[in-house]
C-alpha cells in the first residue's frame, strides 16, 4: 500500500471530524477524548480546529491517505515553548496497521517540530496499550522516568516517551 502523508488544509474540517469519531468508535480506550464528547462539538469547532492547525507552527493535524485517497491514519501535534514537540492522538485504521503507516506520520511531526526548532518529540501512552508502547519503542522513543511529563501522564495512567531529533 502506497502512503502519502501531509498537513491538514483549512477546508479538511470534515475530514477531520469523520476521521477523529472513527479514531474514537475504532479505539475508544485509547484516547483521553470520548467518542460522545467529539461527537457533540459543533461544525464551527471542527472549522476552527482545521484552520488553526493548517498553519504556522503552533499546532497542527497530519492524515496519511493510501494510493486511492482513502485516509487511513491521523495524527495531531503542538508546540509547546521552548522546545518540545507533542505528540497526540496519533491512529491508524485496522485495516492499514503493521505498514509503516504509524511511523511516516510521527516523522510528519517530527519533521514539522524540527522546522521551528524542535529538539524532541513528545507522547503519551496508556499503560495498557502495551502494542503502542511496543512501536514506540521500535521506532526510537525511549520512555522519560521523571519530570512533570511522568507526573502527568501517571495521573491518567499513561507512560511518558521521547524522541530527540536526530
Amino acid at each position: 500500500m502506497a502512503v502519502s502523508v501531509q498537513r491538514i488544509r483549512a477546508d479538511e474540517w470534515e475530514l477531520l471530524r469523520d476521521t477523529r469519531l472513527r479514531s474514537l468508535l475504532d479505539s475508544p480506550d485509547a484516547f483521553g477524548q470520548r467518542y460522545n464528547e467529539a461527537l457533540a462539538s459543533s461544525d464551527d469547532e471542527w472549522v476552527t480546529a482545521a484552520r488553526a492547525s493548517a498553519a504556522g507552527d503552533r499546532r497542527t493535524w497530519f492524515f496519511a491517505r493510501d494510493d486511492a485517497g482513502a485516509t487511513v491514519g491521523v495524527v495531531q501535534a503542538r508546540r509547546r515553548p521552548p522546545a518540545d514537540c507533542l505528540l497526540f492522538s496519533m491512529w491508524v485504521a485496522p485495516e492499514a496497521r503493521r505498514l509503516g503507516i504509524g511511523a511516516s506520520l510521527v516523522d510528519a511531526v517530527q519533521e514539522w517540530g524540527s522546522a521551528w526548532g524542535a529538539g524532541r518529540v513528545i507522547l503519551w501512552v496508556l499503560a495498557a496499550n502495551e502494542s503502542a508502547m511496543r512501536f514506540y519503542d521500535r521506532i526510537g522513543f525511549s520512555l522519560l522516568s521523571s519530570g512533570a511529563d511522568v507526573d502527568s501522564g501517571r495521573a491518567y495512567g499513561a507512560f511518558a516517551m521521547e524522541r530527540h531529533r536526530p
